[in-house]
């Protein structure tokens, strides 16, 4: 989930550097990442800002990906005073979206996903079909998906197995 991004200007600050020079790199490495046909999206993205005087300059938005491709190009103190603070602005912005976003804003491809894995999780733990779908019920919900009372049929009763036998079922 990389749907946000630092702007150039507070990367040049983190890593100390002027932001023409911070630029500049940035320049060069999109050059490279272009020859390899690498997606420079998922890295940097060109941008604008309006300095003081209310003109347009230059800037790139760069992502998590980014931040850490010039963490990668940094070594020493300098190095590892800028991965910390990229993953703490990360972190920052992850726990602000986290608490903006209700669970109903989360797109249904999301929920269908975490649905699936809850429901292989459910299959290798070999839970009863009637508590996979309560769980599902239940999560459900909490995204604001609600489904019909009689998607959980819970059963008259549970076919023993030889585990619950020796735990003091019948014989």
């Amino acid at each position: 989930m990389d749907n946000y991004a630092l702007n150039s200007r507070e990367v040049a600050e983190m890593v100390d550097k002027k932001h023409t020079d911070l630029l500049r790199d940035i320049r060069r490495y999109v050059g490279q990442l272009a020859e390899s046909n690498i997606a420079l999206g998922d890295f940097f993205t060109e941008s604008t800002y309006l300095d003081t005087n209310g003109q347009s300059r230059p800037c790139y938005l760069v992502t998590k990906k980014g931040c850490e491709f010039i963490a990668h190009k940094l070594t020493g103190q300098k190095g590892t005073e800028f991965t910390a603070r990229y993953i703490n602005r990360f972190h920052e912005m992850e726990n602000q979206i986290a608490v903006s976003v209700s669970p109903a804003e989360i797109p249904l491809g999301e929920l269908a996903s975490y649905l699936k894995i809850m429901d292989k999780i459910a299959f290798r733990q070999n839970l009863a079909p009637h508590k996979i779908a309560a769980n599902f019920k239940k999560v459900s919900a909490q995204f604001g998906v609600e489904l019909t009372e009689d998607f959980v049929k819970v059963p008259e009763y549970e076919q023993l197995t030889i585990e619950s036998m020796g735990k003091g079922g019948a014989a």
